[in-house]
């Protein structure tokens, strides 16, 4: 069967239950999604909870920046914050209508293997330090109410809400290149990717989950163990991409962020070639941090 074609038909148009009630439990992914499942339960909820309940005592260490004050707290853009998981089950949805369950659940184990291992080499940072910020205190919707009743707020670098949005999209490029898809589907939902993407990670500094620390470790993560859908190239452009119209913040200040976050990446680069293993660039930048920042406990 000829795979359906759906130009000029944006991704958030697919629903993301049809994923959740299809792909991610159709037999092809079914294991694969189980044990993706598990790690995230492992390596993001016990971790955190365990240390807030003291059965585990990893060092937590502030990692706040100064350039994240530039950045007034925004709790209307708390909905794209949240959407980040949204962001890639839609368009597996978009997959189910295009090319039947069986086919799209198969392209979706591809993704749950990345994802389960972006939780694992997230984990080989937050096992060596836990890291948080200074969040407002805002209880005043249900979003943020959500929020921090269900996350501690101790595992800031990486961000794992970038890492995702940047791994997404290098998968679906990948997928539109390799599948069946038109030339306006690729054009089309490759850039509402990338500028979903964008958004996600600079919401996560309008939200005050995150600070500008958590951005350059999570892009540098994913290139250096997914090298086969992103590039570090891809990750200069979209720090270079990011800011480009700053809400209530000048551009002087949103440049500055960018080549903060630039040079960040960087270093991360530089250091790599020295170390014997990808997570040591950012195991010394949180050792050298904490000497240096307010280190909390609980």
């Amino acid at each position: 069967m000829k795979p359906k074609i759906f130009d000029n038909k944006p991704l958030k148009s697919f629903n993301p239950l049809v994923a959740y009630a299809g792909v991610l439990f159709g037999p092809p992914s079914f294991i694969t999604n189980f044990k993706c499942f598990a790690t995230i339960l492992k390596e993001f909820f016990f971790l955190q909870y365990f240390e807030k309940i003291h059965i585990l005592h990893i060092p937590i260490v502030h990692v706040d920046h100064s350039l994240d004050k530039k950045i007034p707290f925004t709790p209307s853009k708390v909905t794209i914050y949240l959407d980040f998981i949204n962001h890639w089950v839609r368009p597996l949805a978009m997959l189910v209508k295009k090319f039947g369950f069986w086919h799209a659940s198969v392209l979706t184990k591809k993704w749950m293997l990345r994802f389960r291992k972006l939780y694992q080499c997230c984990g080989k940072i937050y096992h060596f330090r836990l890291t948080t910020t200074d969040r407002p205190l805002y209880k005043e919707t249900k979003e943020f109410r959500q929020i921090h009743a269900l996350d501690p707020h101790y595992l800031c670098v990486p961000s794992l809400h970038v890492a995702t949005v940047f791994l997404a999209y290098g998968f679906y490029r990948h997928i539109f290149e390799t599948e069946d898809f038109s030339e306006t589907e690729k054009s089309q939902w490759g850039k509402e990717l990338y500028e979903g993407a964008l958004e996600i990670t600079e919401t996560v500094l309008y939200v005050k989950q995150h600070s500008v620390n958590c951005i350059p470790a999570a892009l540098y993560l994913v290139v250096s163990n997914f090298k086969e859908w992103l590039s570090i190239e891809d990750a200069r452009a979209f720090i270079d991409s990011l800011f480009l119209t700053p809400e209530g913040f000048t551009e002087k200040d949103s440049m500055e962020i960018r080549n903060y976050i630039r040079s960040s990446f960087e270093n991360y680069l530089a250091e790599s070639e020295k170390c014997g293993n990808w997570y040591e660039p950012i195991w010394n930048f949180l050792a050298a941090y904490e000497k240096t920042s307010e280190n909390i406990k609980g």
